[in-house]
């Protein structure tokens, strides 16, 4: 979820508003491990990426609760074609990609639609922020029938506090396990 250069990086647009990209710097090697695990085993990887539209103008629109919240959206950060609206670098490549432009990866997006084409019954949470997207996809993706399963050493978020309040909510909505764990259950059940 929303592993983006604009979320992650010291240059990104969130760290040059005040936000310490310290935590999610810490959940990378994990998220790549679990990534190249699913490569391996040919499970897909979607990724969100938050996208901020904009008018014929160049002028930001549709920002909603973004707006009040978080400002400096309006002026600056992911816009389509630019740097900071990738995913890093260090991770694989998804499979698919969806935009997404609030909290839910789900809502008004695509992504329903290709986890229904997909086939798939449990989709496993990694990404920022905990009590952002994670917890909003969460929330919603179990509440239209997927199980949900969140890794607590995959996910970060800009308050330490609001990232452990959501995985014990998590834990309401789901699963949640380490990268380890998850891990151990993805190879066990391709050698069925």
């Amino acid at each position: 979820m929303d592993m983006q250069n604009d979320f992650c990086r010291t240059d990104g647009v969130f760290a040059r508003n005040g936000f310490s990209v310290t935590a999610i710097e810490r959940i990378i090697p994990s998220i790549k491990r679990v990534m190249q695990t699913c490569k391996e085993l040919h499970i897909p990887i979607i990724a969100s990426k938050l996208t901020i539209l904009t008018d014929l103008d160049g002028k930001s629109m549709g920002l909603g609760h973004l707006n009040a919240l978080r400002p400096f959206l309006a002026e600056d950060g992911f816009r389509a074609g630019t740097r900071g609206h990738e995913i890093i670098e260090e991770l694989p490549r998804p499979d698919y990609e969806v935009r997404k432009w609030g909290y839910s990866a789900i809502y008004q997006t695509e992504l329903e639609k290709i986890l229904q084409s997909l086939g798939l019954k449990t989709l496993i949470f990694t990404g920022i922020a905990t009590n952002g997207v994670v917890e909003g996809t969460a929330r919603d993706t179990s509440m239209r029938g997927w199980e949900v399963v969140t890794l607590s050493d995959c996910t970060a978020g800009y308050a330490q506090k609001l990232h452990e309040a959501s995985l014990l909510n998590l834990a309401n909505v789901g699963t949640v396990m380490t990268s380890e764990e998850a891990i151990e259950n993805l190879l066990k059940s391709s050698s069925q």
